[in-house]
């Protein structure tokens, strides 16, 4: 009866090599895998997450407002003239929404927000185009349909303003970012 309970050496020897590299071929070669390797990298490296829920920014938000909203964040601002305002502020950070990225830029006209700009890992592009279709898909308010179209840029219509990301794939000069301009930002540079 003991040997009807005992596992054959060669299943045995299987199943352990399934656990060990069974979950080593998930992080290395899956895109899920890779992308949650490279948070957990990130993470230990003390970079900070930006979870912001992008579309739903408004020009109404303030620097304060901003820096209380996100307090990991270690932003380095300046005055001066930019294509969208007087003043800016970036942070490194290490994630957007679960997304690897390295930096956000917020530009400011006075006190008012006026766009934000998150430069992702440019592996992640499909991502994020991803990301803002179906944080899009998800919105039914109204909004202001007056968002200038090219066809090689994805610029999705939000609550104040729009989400603006590279339509195609990234071409070897093009940066991997994803931008938020305000209404006002856009009738300004009409």
């Amino acid at each position: 009866m003991n040997n009807a309970l005992k596992l054959p050496k060669t299943y045995k020897t299987l199943l352990i090599l399934a656990l060990v590299f069974g979950p080593f071929c998930w992080l290395a070669f899956t895109e899920d895998g890779q992308r949650r390797t490279d948070l957990a990298l990130l993470f230990a490296l003390g970079k900070p997450e930006f979870n912001a829920a992008l579309d739903a920014f408004h020009s109404g938000l303030t620097e304060a407002r901003l820096r209380e909203r996100f307090p990991t964040l270690r932003l380095h601002c300046a005055t001066g003239a930019n294509p969208f305002g007087d003043r800016l502020c970036g942070a490194a950070i290490g994630s957007f929404n679960q997304i690897p990225a390295s930096s956000v830029t917020l530009f400011f006209l006075g006190e008012q927000l006026r766009a934000a700009k998150v430069v992702y890992r440019r592996s992640y592009h499909r991502t994020v185009r991803e990301w803002a279709r179906q944080r899009l898909a998800l919105r039914d308010d109204s909004v202001n349909p007056a968002v200038m179209q090219r066809q090689d840029v994805m610029a999705e219509p939000v609550g104040d303003g729009a989400l603006v990301v590279r339509a195609g794939e990234l071409g070897k000069k093009d940066e991997p970012a994803l931008l938020w301009l305000s209404q006002a930002a856009i009738d300004a540079r009409r």
